[in-house]
């Protein structure tokens, strides 16, 4: 299944596409897009409340996200207003959609029973994950992955800003090293240690792969990254490449995830239009080019040593 027909632009529903906080919109309408929500009819569920709105005559800023981590629960759309805050609601159709727009926006009365309510009691999703500590995740489910500007409103391109213009490829080495960050892999490698073998080895040019393949059967933890906030992938490859003197890169991702694959060239042009990649990067002379090269299914390609 191609992209395109696994998935639209929201771009040609939305009224306004600033993100929710930076604008003068009272009422945001946020629908989860990633290929959990899309299965579960999310395309679906944004025509009807852009439809909706125009009937009704509100107005509301609609945004699309990744998956925030309740599947089970997709649609999952969040409103936001003034008068309520946030507030989620789960398993959402085109129908609830519709009655959604009209009692929670229209007559300013969330419907009570379609909010998610762990334990059965109608309390917000912020519930739900006042227990977490979402690190790798952290933008999914917040921002729009297709949107760079929600990346940078974020704190995006902070810390290779940084990298780049106060700090030495063995200052920024030195720095992971003392971070004790690891590989995620049963080795747990240094990966400090690995880049400062990088950096070390004789040889030009050098390269930086990402092994984005994750060939095991159920496991979904790239995919989720990669949909609902490719930005910071790319930006840990632009970090890693600057430390250990890489200037171009290859991103293997499976070709089973048509919207990851998407939303990661949608990223790498944006990049590229603001010169967070390609030549000269933020006016420095570092410069790294990214390419996508897609799996050919095999489980065994996601192997270093295959």
């Amino acid at each position: 299944m191609v992209v395109s027909q696994l998935t639209v632009s929201l771009k040609s529903f939305v009224k306004n596409t600033n993100r929710r906080g930076n604008n003068t919109m009272s009422n945001v309408i946020t629908v989860g897009l990633g290929s959990c929500g899309i299965a579960a009819g999310g395309e679906d569920v944004v025509a009807a409340i852009v439809k909706k709105l125009e009937e009704t005559g509100i107005n509301a800023e609609v945004n699309s996200t990744g998956c925030c981590g309740m599947c089970h629960r997709e649609v999952i759309v969040e409103v936001n207003t003034k008068e309520h805050g946030s507030c989620f609601y789960g398993d959402i159709d085109v129908k609830k959609a519709e009655q959604i727009v009209e009692k929670h926006l229209k007559e300013n009365a969330p419907v009570e029973e379609w909010l998610i309510a762990p334990s059965g009691k109608n309390i917000k999703a912020a519930d739900y994950f006042s227990k977490q500590k979402r690190i790798v995740l952290r933008n999914c489910g917040e921002i729009d992955p297709e949107n760079l500007d929600h990346y940078i409103e974020q704190g995006g391109f902070k810390a290779i800003e940084k990298c780049l213009k106060e700090m030495s490829q063995q200052e920024v080495i030195d720095e992971i090293k003392s971070s004790g960050l690891r590989g995620r892999g049963g080795a747990g490698f240094s990966t400090g240690m690995k880049w400062q073998f990088a950096y070390d080895a004789t040889g030009d040019p050098k390269y930086i792969v990402c092994n984005a393949d994750e060939g095991d059967p159920g496991a979904f933890m790239d995919r989720s990254v990669l949909e609902g906030d490719p930005c910071s992938v790319l930006e840990g490859m632009l970090i890693a490449s600057y430390a250990i003197g890489a200037t171009e890169g290859y991103i293997y991702c499976r070709a089973e995830y048509p919207l990851a694959i998407h939303r990661l060239n949608l990223a790498i042009d944006a990049m590229t239009e603001k010169n967070y990649l390609g030549d000269n990067i933020l006016g420095t002379e570092f410069s790294l080019k990214l390419k996508i090269k897609e799996g050919a299914g095999a489980f065994v390609c996601g192997e270093e040593t295959a």
